[in-house]
């Protein structure tokens, strides 16, 4: 029997991990990916389709990155800005306003603090392909049942994944209450609706040009664009969003019109690109689900009932939804960790005086 089970390799449920680890508990993580990262999803590149940028105030990440040894460098934003007001008027250019504050990302990619917490995690196991379809409360704590029937016992649970994922496809025994079951339902989650696309190209045309690489536009296509140069600038890459209800198309007809959109912005070279990416996050089943509850950016995010813990306290609830700081960001996935972990130290150190 593990003493933990977490269910999500994620950057809260690696956090929650590491944090254990470093007071002496060993654990083990059940990831339905093949492979770790959850919403951190980096390409070869790096390229990121999934959590990309951080500020100063999101410190419980900073402190984390820091402790790690991980690198920051702030995202490019010298140039003038693009931006498309509708498809029939010409597309406006203006200087980027002064004061703003800056934001980073992380060198060598996000997915870099996902494999440092791997690689400082002692005594615990990551296991991969785990499906989790059950969680029941038993004398000794809890035990998992898996898809394929396997079944793994702890004295205690922490569950990562985002509320209506959990909520739709994780069987309770005893059953999550009604309340917390519709607070579930009801709760946005970070990144759920969101199509991130990157276009690599020879060389940063856009900064050739003056440009700073952002854009915006309100034509129903891309909904902004970002450089998205490597620190070493040896990749030359726009990175943005595109409109969620784009998911319904297919990707050649998604790229036609994010290269098209791109080219009115920053001109003809736009079209010269050697690589196109996205990912459709409502088509990760191991994000989101099929025909969501229709809810607005952080609905219920931090929400209080989403942190209630089960099962007398050994059935722990976390991920960044649950945060009650920052919720929905890496730094709310961060801090989620923290506190999972300390409750189950001080549940532990309560039991043992």
């Amino acid at each position: 029997m593990q003493p933990v089970i977490i269910i999500g390799a994620g950057l809260s449920g690696l956090t929650t991990a590491y944090q254990l680890n470093k007071a002496g508990y060993k654990c083990l993580v059940l990831e339905a990916r093949a492979l770790p990262g959850g919403r951190i999803k980096t390409l070869d590149g790096p390229i990121e389709m999934g959590a990309t940028w951080l500020g100063n105030q999101h410190e419980h990440l900073r402190r984390l990155l820091q402790e790690m040894k991980v690198e920051l460098f702030e995202q490019f934003t010298d140039g003038k800005i693009s931006y498309e007001v509708a498809h029939d008027q010409p597309v406006q250019v203006f200087d980027m306003p002064q004061g703003q504050a800056p934001s980073y990302r992380i060198k060598g990619g996000t997915s870099t603090i996902i494999q440092e917490l791997i690689n400082r995690l002692s005594g615990s196991e990551i296991m991969y392909n785990c499906l989790v379809d059950q969680i029941n409360e038993e004398d000794f704590g809890v035990s998992v049942v898996l898809k394929d029937d396997r079944r793994f016992s702890s004295k205690y649970a922490v569950i990562t994944t985002p509320p209506q994922l959990t909520e739709a496809k994780i069987n309770f025994e005893p059953a999550l209450s009604d309340s917390k079951r519709d607070i579930m339902k009801n709760t946005h989650t970070w990144m759920g609706e969101s199509i991130k696309y990157a276009v690599r190209y020879k060389n940063p045309f856009w900064k050739e040009k003056g440009f700073s690489g952002m854009g915006f536009s309100q034509a129903g296509i891309l909904q902004e664009v970002h450089d998205h140069c490597d620190y070493d600038e040896k990749i030359f890459v726009l990175k943005g969003f595109l409109n969620p209800n784009l998911r319904a198309f297919r990707k050649d007809d998604r790229e036609k019109m994010v290269v098209g959109t791109l080219t009115k912005l920053f001109g003809e070279k736009a079209t010269q690109f050697i690589g196109y990416h996205e990912h459709v996050w409502q088509h990760d089943h191991y994000t989101s689900i099929r025909n969501p509850t229709s809810v607005v950016p952080h609905q219920n995010n931090g929400h209080s009932n989403l942190r209630d813990s089960m099962y007398n306290g050994k059935l722990i609830f976390s991920g960044t939804e649950s945060s009650p700081v920052y919720a929905g960001y890496m730094d709310g996935a961060v801090y989620s960790g923290f506190l999972s972990a300390k409750t189950i130290i001080e549940q532990e150190e309560n039991y043992n005086t």
